[in-house]
């Protein structure tokens, strides 16, 4: 079987296997109600609708399945969440209250929206796969996840986690007091246009009722809807901010806020079941990444740091270190504004909103879309789907045992468990960051005065400095397809401001670690002089330099 992550030189540009590794979205749904249906005491599966908003003459509806896993049996608690999940109205509602301009600026005007149900009852996390219609195997990942849940014993998962009583055990505890829900595939039409085999001549997209040629070749690449609209970038907060890298055809966020019947569908599950964690499973890179995704400086607070320890613990247990781990706007190299996990984090006050990013080849050409994204290797797709799953149950042990502070545990406060684990070496982290992580784990081992470890971490967290990263300028904007519907310029054609501005006070007293940036302008380096020297010198004996073939 091949190691995980393990890389190979393109040659063809590949497309999915429908018959031996990858399932349609037809049959992958259907085999899903059937895993349901036939556990309906720990299980119920739905299907959710919504029209979306009409922006011009550009409509879309669409549908997604939530799926909900409550060991032992639905307790009426949990069928009394899902059942009373609302219509688009509960939206509609949110937005007529709220001023976008307040959470476009994230200002302090922003609220989240208040619980209605305690926070001490069964843990309830959800997990969602399938947001970028490429990203295959997330949804493998999601159907294995169900299948796996539906028949969840000692006897079915010893011989998956290499006969490990201990991690098997500890997984069926966390589960006897967990509701998980899973929504399989968020994102279906983007999903069933790269299921659709390529027609002659160049490539079209739509942007809303406009159709423009895409720089992607194949129907394989697309990552928006079928009408344009990135469902994650479709979100409230810093909604229609653009970063300097700002791809239109990727990254529309879609003529208004919550526009998109997709990013409805969750508000509406999350308004309802008011989950506790948050994981959205996305493909690319190997990734593991907190909030914010805005900048590429992590939140400090204890939640934010245990978080960055438990996900090194993973990474190190389940991908032999392979993922990049820490602040989602440092680690996957750019930052992002109207993102689905800044939102859920700040707006419904969800404590964990994790980003994970589980396969993927950035050696691979940005046209071969399949092998960016996906294994293409079914062994090597069997061992993702196997690790991923074990990944997200151990996730569920560390939320039940209290390891996430606010989660079953005291909001600011590290565990004897987290303040024993390493200092994990990770993005987004600054000097602040660092003093916070080591004043938390010195008061969970007691080590040192009580009063003066607590006032150091305090000084730690308030000092976190923070950068305002370049963005578009809108006023120099190009047209755009959309602007007759949107009314605001939304080109590729940008200007960058100034640079990166770090806050003043005391700014200078910190630097960001080395993260992701640092080592691909390292990676990079080292290539090209490799390179260089090999042109150079190689096959010297033979009197001719590589790259030149003999007359």
């Amino acid at each position: 079987m091949p190691e995980v992550g393990t890389r190979r030189m393109e040659t063809t540009l590949p497309k999915p296997d429908w018959e031996n590794m990858y399932s349609k979205l037809d049959v992958q749904t259907k085999r899903i109600y059937e895993v349901v249906e036939g556990n309906p005491k720990e299980m119920h599966i739905q299907n959710l609708r919504s029209d979306g908003l009409l922006a011009g003459n550009s409509s879309h509806r669409a549908d997604l399945e939530l799926v909900v896993y409550e060991r032992g049996g639905l307790s009426s608690d949990t069928l009394q969440a899902i059942n009373s999940i609302g219509s688009d109205d509960i939206v509609l509602d949110w937005l007529r209250d709220n001023n976008q301009e307040d959470w476009s600026s994230n200002n302090e005007n922003v609220r989240a929206i208040p619980r209605k149900r305690p926070t001490d009852g069964k843990l309830r996390v959800v997990f969602i796969f399938g947001e970028h219609g490429r990203e295959l195997v997330t949804t493998e990942v999601g159907e294995y996840f169900i299948k796996l849940l539906s028949e969840a014993s000692v006897e079915t998962l010893l011989p998956i986690f290499d006969n490990d009583r201990l991690f098997v055990d500890s997984v069926l505890k966390a589960l006897d007091d967990t509701v998980v829900h899973i929504v399989p595939c968020e994102n279906k039409s983007a999903r069933r246009i790269v299921e659709t085999e390529d027609g002659p001549g160049p490539r079209t997209v739509k942007l809303l009722d406009e159709e423009v040629v895409s720089k992607y070749p194949s129907n394989i690449c697309q990552r928006p809807n079928v009408r344009g609209v990135d469902p994650n970038r479709n979100w409230p907060l810093y909604w229609n901010v653009k970063s300097s890298r700002f791809q239109l055809e990727q990254e529309y966020g879609g003529p208004a806020a919550l526009s998109e019947p997709e990013t409805r569908l969750l508000f509406r599950v999350y308004d309802s079941v008011e989950p506790l964690a948050v994981v959205n499973v996305h493909s690319g890179m190997h990734g593991m990444f907190t909030p914010p995704d805005y900048s590429p400086i992590m939140l400090n607070t204890a939640a934010s740091l245990a978080e960055m320890k438990l996900q090194s613990q993973l990474n190190q247990r389940w991908m032999d270190g392979k993922c990049t781990v820490g602040a989602g706007g440092h680690a996957v190299g750019y930052v992002a504004y109207g993102t689905h996990n800044d939102f859920v984090h700040t707006g419904f006050g969800v404590p964990s909103a994790e980003t994970w990013e589980i396969a993927g080849n950035w050696f691979a050409s940005y046209k071969n879309c399949m092998e960016t994204y996906n294994p293409i290797e079914k062994d090597e797709l069997k061992e993702y789907v196997r690790n991923w799953t074990g990944m997200a149950l151990e996730h569920i042990t560390h939320l039940h045992q209290g390891l996430i502070p606010g989660i079953r545990s005291p909001a600011d406060k590290f565990s004897e468990e987290v303040a024993s684990l390493p200092e994990p070496n990770t993005c987004g982290l600054t000097e602040s960051h660092v003093n916070a992580m080591r004043g938390l784990s010195d008061l969970a081992l007691g080590r040192g005065d009580k009063l003066e470890r607590s006032s150091f971490v305090a000084n730690a967290m308030a000092s976190t400095p923070t950068l305002i990263m370049p963005t578009v300028n809108e006023e120099d904007e190009r047209e755009s397809p959309v602007d007759s519907h949107v009314g605001e310029d939304m080109g590729a054609g940008v200007t960058r401001n100034e640079g990166v501005q770090e806050s003043t006070e005391d700014s200078n007293r910190y630097s960001l670690m080395m993260g992701s940036y640092s080592i691909m302008i390292f990676g990079i380096t080292f290539v090209t002089f490799s390179y260089f020297v090999y042109r150079r010198f190689g096959f010297r004996a033979s009197g001719r330099r590589v790259g030149r073939l003999p007359r």
